[in-house]
């Protein structure tokens, strides 16, 4: 049980940095924008602008090749996109702050009780509200970012792949998942009250 709390505190003290270290890094990503913003000496490299927004795309009026992004990005604009990018962080803050509970409960030393099976099942759904609002938040940045783009520049995109699919599944799987903890806690309480 010790070894179960020592390896608690310090995955409950990983997921507290990043909790704070997110609005951080996602306000600090987004003043260096449309450049990606390199911390430790390259290993890590983040960009605030989305993927499918950041590379090379063919309009079909011309059928060339070009950028995205066509213009520099203003200040109102860096603070309308740090405002939808703060949509997803916000789901995955939720993710972190339930991650905190449920680790700070198990270096309490409890392990099958109503309260984890509840902070379970809170980020299985986060994980499956988290992909259904990714299209809306992909289409909106579209719009944020091209918005200013000459006509028939200006385009949003939503992009789906199988890591969508894949988190879908995990967030179905630990909806499960805590289902099936909670049966077997209520199982566990008729035991010992017929005892």
């Amino acid at each position: 049980m010790e070894k179960i709390r020592r390896v608690s505190l310090y995955f409950r003290m990983i997921f507290q940095l990043i909790f704070i270290a997110l609005p951080v890094l996602l306000i600090v990503s987004w003043i260096y924008a449309p450049e990606s913003l390199v911390l430790l000496h390259g290993i890590i490299h983040l960009d605030a602008i989305p993927a499918n927004y950041s590379g090379m795309h063919v309009f079909s009026s011309q059928g060339v090749p070009e950028k995205a992004l066509l213009h520099t990005l203003s200040v109102s604009e860096k603070i309308l996109g740090c405002l939808v990018s703060a949509i997803p962080m916000v789901v995955n803050m939720f993710i972190l702050f339930m991650l905190i509970k449920l680790f700070r409960l198990y270096e309490k030393g409890e392990i099958f009780t109503v309260n984890n099976v509840k902070y379970l099942r809170n980020i299985g759904y986060a994980l499956l509200i988290g992909q259904l609002i990714d299209p809306a938040y992909q289409f909106v940045m579209g719009i944020v970012l091209t918005l200013h783009n000459p006509p028939h520049h200006r385009f949003a995109s939503i992009t789906l792949d199988q890591t969508n699919i894949g988190i879908v599944f995990t967030a179905l799987l630990v909806i499960l998942i805590s289902w099936i903890m909670l049966e077997a806690y209520k199982l566990r309480e008729e035991q010992q009250l017929t005892v």
